[in-house]
């Protein structure tokens, strides 16, 4: 079984990102549990630690925050150069 993909450095963007908006809107870890539902340590995973995040836990939290996804994941990825696809590839 292939290992799972894990981009550390776009989750410290999309986590930082969590974080700051937590602060600025005073709304704690606890608070957050309380309006997902989730345990504390489920929340403190998805805002904190350092594992893979589900897209239904990040939005779950968004909502917690009450911002939109795309306030959570502004920034752009490098994309790379890739062959062709394969169709074309084959001519």
């Amino acid at each position: 079984m292939a290992e799972q993909y894990i981009d550390k450095e776009i989750l410290i963007l999309i986590r930082a990102r969590l974080w700051a908006i937590s602060k600025a809107k005073k709304i704690t870890l606890e608070d957050i549990q309380d309006r997902t539902e989730f345990s504390y340590s489920q929340v403190y995973r998805i805002v904190r630690g350092d594992n893979n995040i589900s897209v239904s836990g990040l939005f779950a939290v968004c909502k917690a925050l009450e911002v939109q996804p795309n306030e959570v994941i502004n920034f752009e990825i490098e994309i790379p150069k890739y062959p062709e696809v394969r169709k074309l590839r084959k001519g």
